[in-house]
């Protein structure tokens, strides 16, 4: 079913709209969150959650990217439930793994730094080759581990891994050149 379709179901609340969006992308939801959780009890939830969101959410009448939506509310729900389940922990991981490009100082709570470093990223991204922003994406939206980064983007593990640590420090180079980075 079309994309249009399940929204126009969905905003008339009609469930067979959550049955058709739940089949056509449960399983890329289930990825994202995996990817962010590594618990497949946690990740099932999170996919309920994200598709219990989009059912109460207010979607747009002609959703730009439907399948960009939910897999932005499927990776808040999952970095909320990682962020809850890590509280008491604190340990390094894979959300620390970029810590090395974003300034130290950044606060959430500063909106006007977080818009300024969204478009400077945004801009970074714009400007790499597709094949680098896909594995870049992969690896740091979708948080999938540099083994399924690697194999999405037909890449060998150790390619992978040398991209990625490039990418992280021409990031780093592009926000320094910006001071965005200190």
């Amino acid at each position: 079913m079309e994309d249009v379709k399940i929204t126009e179901l969905l905003t008339r609340r009609d469930q067979t709209g959550l049955s058709e969006l739940k089949r056509k992308y449960n399983r890329l939801i289930l990825k994202v969150c995996r990817g962010i959780l590594r618990s497949p009890e946690d990740a099932e939830e999170c996919a309920n959650d994200t598709l219990l969101a989009v059912w109460n959410s207010t979607l747009p009448e002609s959703p730009d990217d439907l399948k960009a939506y939910i897999c932005r509310i499927a990776r808040r729900k999952a970095i909320n439930r990682f962020h809850y389940n890590k509280a008491a922990m604190r340990s390094a991981d894979l959300l620390t793994e970029l810590d090395e490009c974003i300034p130290s100082g950044y606060s959430v709570e500063d909106a006007a730094e977080k818009a300024e470093l969204t478009a400077a990223l945004n801009d970074w991204l714009g400007m790499l080759h597709e094949k680098k922003r896909q594995l870049f994406i992969a690896r740091y939206f979708y948080m999938l581990s540099v083994k399924e980064t690697a194999r999405e983007c037909s890449m060998s593990v150790t390619a992978a891994t040398t991209a990625l640590m490039r990418l992280r420090e021409g990031l780093k180079e592009y926000l320094t050149e910006r001071k965005l980075f200190l």
